[in-house]
C-alpha cells in the first residue's frame, strides 16, 4: 500500500549550529519502539502536500507557519520497505516562527531542540536519516539565512 505523507524539519538559527525540533514517540507496545522523529504525518485525501504539512506543524508542535515559510527537500519520493508496505513521501524544512512548542501528547511525550551535528545519531528509522541527509544541507541554509536577516535587523 502506497500511503502519501509529509516530514517536516523544523529549525531554529543558534550561533554555533543550527538547531532542529524533534519529537519523542513513546514506545507503542507491538506496534514500534520509543523514537525521535520530525513532524510527520500522512496526507488526508482533501489535502495537497502543502496543507497537510503546515496542519501536521501546527497539531505535533502547535507552530502556525504560513505556506511560504516552507522550503522545499523532496517534492515527491517513495520508501519501499517491503512488499506490503511504501510510504510516498513530501519533505520540507522551515525555521520555527516565535512561539512555545506544545506537543499533541496523544503522539508525542517530549520535544528537543537538537543541534543539527546530532540529529542522524538520535534518528532510530532509517527513513529519517535518509530524509535527513537530504534536509541537512536545506535547513543550514535556511537558518544561515534567517540568522544573518536577525543579525541585520
Amino acid at each position: 500500500m502506497l500511503r502519501p505523507s509529509v516530514e517536516c524539519w523544523i529549525t531554529r538559527p543558534v550561533r554555533d549550529s543550527p538547531h532542529v525540533l524533534l519529537l519523542h514517540a513513546p514506545e507503542r507496545p507491538g506496534v514500534r519502539p520509543a523514537l525521535w522523529q520530525p513532524v510527520s504525518g500522512g496526507i488526508e485525501d482533501w489535502e495537497d502536500p502543502i496543507e497537510a504539512c503546515l496542519r501536521e506543524v501546527r497539531e505535533e508542535s502547535g507552530l502556525d507557519l504560513p505556506p511560504e515559510a516552507l522550503a522545499t527537500v523532496v517534492e515527491d519520493v517513495t520508501l519501499v520497505f517491503n512488499a506490503d508496505r511504501a510510504l510516498r513521501k513530501f519533505v520540507y524544512a522551515a525555521v520555527a516562527p516565535p512561539g512555545r512548542i506544545t506537543l499533541d501528547l496523544r503522539e508525542h511525550d517530549a520535544h528537543q531542540w537538537m543541534a543539527a551535528d546530532a540529529v542522524a545519531a538520535a534518528l532510530t528509522r532509517e527513513s529519517h536519516r535518509a530524509m535527513w541527509e537530504l534536509a541537512e544541507p536545506i535547513v543550514r541554509t535556511i537558518a544561515a539565512s534567517d540568522q544573518s536577516e536577525t543579525d541585520s535587523g
